[in-house]
């Protein structure tokens, strides 16, 4: 669907738990709904922070930005929630850690595409992602082990923006 807003989606089953995507692209920003409840929990912006201001150390034409850019594994986000849970739990840390990751690979694979990323995102996690984080827990899951989710939920998200763009 391309009128009034581009829509793509697609769905999986990730770790047992079938898992909507939808992307819609505005004008002024790029949205996307990731959901196992059927429903979303938090919203979620991601940033692109700037690198383009001319001068010493920086870019002064497009095309230089967009090599830069392209061989970036690691642009830098501003990640921020907009709606939702942002206390220190590890459900905030994966949110965060997905936000992150599918800005940062959208970014590399459309460099001059500067809009924002709105994440709406309701995960049907374990009860122990939900639990305050302390330092010296060591019964809660560690960062890394989201990856798996987050590598599994941004290739569904990938599988949208590959369809056609956004």
């Amino acid at each position: 669907n391309t009128f009034p807003v581009s829509i793509k989606t697609s769905a999986a089953t990730i770790n047992g738990i079938h898992t909507d995507v939808a992307v819609l692209g505005f004008t002024n920003c790029v949205v996307v709904i990731i959901t196992q409840l059927a429903s979303v929990a938090s919203i979620i912006q991601a940033v692109g922070t700037s690198i383009v201001t001319g001068g010493q150390g920086t870019f002064d034409d497009a095309q230089a930005v967009v090599e830069h850019l392209a061989s970036c594994s690691e642009i830098p986000v501003e990640v921020k929630f907009v709606l939702g849970n942002s206390s220190a739990t590890a459900t905030c840390s994966l949110y965060q850690a997905l936000a992150t990751h599918i800005f940062q690979h959208r970014r590399g694979r459309d460099p001059m595409d500067s809009r924002p990323l709105t994440i709406g995102i309701g995960l049907d996690l374990p009860r122990e992602f939900k639990l305050p984080l302390y330092e010296d827990s060591i019964s809660l899951p560690q960062p890394g082990g989201f990856m798996p989710v987050v590598d599994a939920i941004a290739a569904l998200v990938d599988d949208c923006f590959l369809m056609e763009p956004i």
